[in-house]
């Protein structure tokens, strides 16, 4: 079976409605064939019958005890040579033929027998070899005169050729026929296909915009049949978000844990003398920004996976510029926003990874920050730029690695730019680094905007 009807439901269903409906219509067509041949049959054979009782009420015997026509056949064909009708009378000593058949006789050699082809009953019907090869359909009898006991034995006979003609145009008419008849079942059955399957069409869209619009579950009304597989599907989503849940749950808890022991270890760190202290301190402060980090990353899986409504992104962007401009008020830098768009997901997650960003190109940037959003296709993309002193494109790389960081004592929000690269990641999007036309680094995010 080809790969293509192995993974196609509608082409398996226009496979098989195909086949059933070649044989269907071979064998119907096959079945009527016969019929019709038959039914000519039956009818030349009866005509042959009736021409063979008005020859019989013609002939008579003469007073010499010859076998006489007192009328001839009003068919003017009997006239004509091998005109394909013919008609022949035979008793002892006697022959009497049509003109048609000029100087031949009827002959006598069978070739097959017309079975219940004659309405007679003492008579048959059957196919003989004729004048000029000719096929001839031959009813004959064997009768007895009212004027004497002497047996006559009349054959009346026709060439059949106009039976094979009304069938072969019978057949033509049928074959067209039954092929336009065919191709219109299948345009219905095709539309019966696309019509009984368009729940599923409709639960392929209804996915798609449940994970687009980051709704929790499938609704609507659906068919018998289909109703049961959105049972399932939004029982196994319910089933993930409870894990997830626990899964997130079970991380705040761990980070808990481990806090208040690094508490510890910070303030027993403080009593040791000398650089002991600060080796222990600097290391007890990397333990907490790992764990800050995962926290985050757990908090944005798990908002990413509850399907979030969707924001105007340019809000938020505005709110981080004006407290990163706060914050670094002495520098004078400039941070401007143009244009907008909408964010499909978590308010809170935007603002980790646009705080991170921002916090990044403004530690680095001399004069200027500008960030630029545009929205296009069902993507939000955001391009933050500074003029500092950029980045080397192997240093790009590392930066957005996992546990990746370029200066361990430079301050920020300890989640790094692979935590906005993974939670990028968990909205379908990304984070590319490069090269800014202001001189420094700039960080190009996609994000999905989802439907209005």
């Amino acid at each position: 079976m080809p790969a293509r009807l192995r993974r196609s439901l509608a082409l398996r269903l226009l496979a098989v409605a195909a086949i059933w409906l070649a044989a269907a219509l071979g064998v119907g067509g096959w079945l009527l064939s016969a019929l019709f041949e038959r039914h000519v049959n039956h009818t030349y054979v009866r005509q042959l019958d009736h021409q063979l009782a008005s020859l019989a009420a013609a002939l008579d015997w003469s007073a010499d005890g010859r076998l006489v026509l007192n009328r001839s056949p009003a068919d003017p064909r009997y006239e004509l040579p091998y005109s394909g009708a013919y008609w022949q009378a035979r008793a002892p000593g006697t022959l009497l033929r049509s003109r048609s058949l000029w100087d031949t006789e009827m002959p006598s050699a069978v070739l097959h027998r017309l079975p219940d082809a004659s309405d007679a009953t003492d008579g048959h019907a059957d196919v003989r070899s004729g004048p000029n090869h000719q096929s001839l359909l031959v009813v004959s009898r064997q009768l007895v005169l009212a004027s004497a006991d002497t047996p006559v034995e009349i054959a009346v006979a026709l060439d059949r050729t106009e039976l094979r003609a009304a069938r072969r145009s019978f057949n033509q008419t049928l074959a067209w026929s039954l092929t336009a008849l065919g191709l219109g079942l299948m345009l219905a059955v095709a539309a019966q296909v696309r019509f009984g399957l368009a729940p599923l069409a409709r639960l392929r869209r209804a996915l798609s915009a449940m994970q687009a619009r980051r709704e929790a579950r499938l609704g609507g009304a659906w068919p018998a049949e289909v109703e049961p597989l959105v049972t399932e599907i939004n029982a196994l989503l319910a089933r993930n978000a409870q894990a997830l849940e626990r899964s997130r749950r079970q991380a705040a808890d761990l980070a808990h844990a481990v806090k208040t022991p690094l508490a510890v270890l910070a303030n027993e760190a403080a009593a040791l003398p000398g650089t002991a202290a600060q080796a222990v301190s600097g290391q007890v402060e990397a333990m907490r920004r790992q764990v800050d980090r995962h926290l985050a990353r757990a908090r944005a899986a798990g908002a990413a996976a509850a399907r979030g409504q969707r924001i105007e992104a340019a809000p938020a962007v505005r709110e981080l510029t004006r407290a990163l401009a706060r914050l670094h008020r002495e520098r004078a830098l400039a941070l401007t926003v143009d244009g907008g768009g909408h964010f499909a997901g978590d308010r809170q997650d935007l603002v980790e990874m646009l705080g991170n960003l921002l916090d990044n190109a403004c530690q680095w940037a001399r004069t200027r920050v500008r960030v630029t959003l545009r929205e296009d296709s069902g993507v939000l993309e955001i391009l933050v730029e500074d003029d500092g002193a950029g980045m080397p494109p192997e240093a790009q790389a590392l930066a957005t690695a996992r546990f990746g960081r370029l200066d361990e004592a430079a301050a920020g929000s300890g989640l790094g730019l692979a935590i906005v690269t993974e939670i990028a990641a968990l909205y379908d999007g990304g984070l590319v680094l490069a090269a800014s036309p202001l001189g420094g680094l700039a960080a190009r995010l996609r994000l999905p905007a989802g439907q209005p």
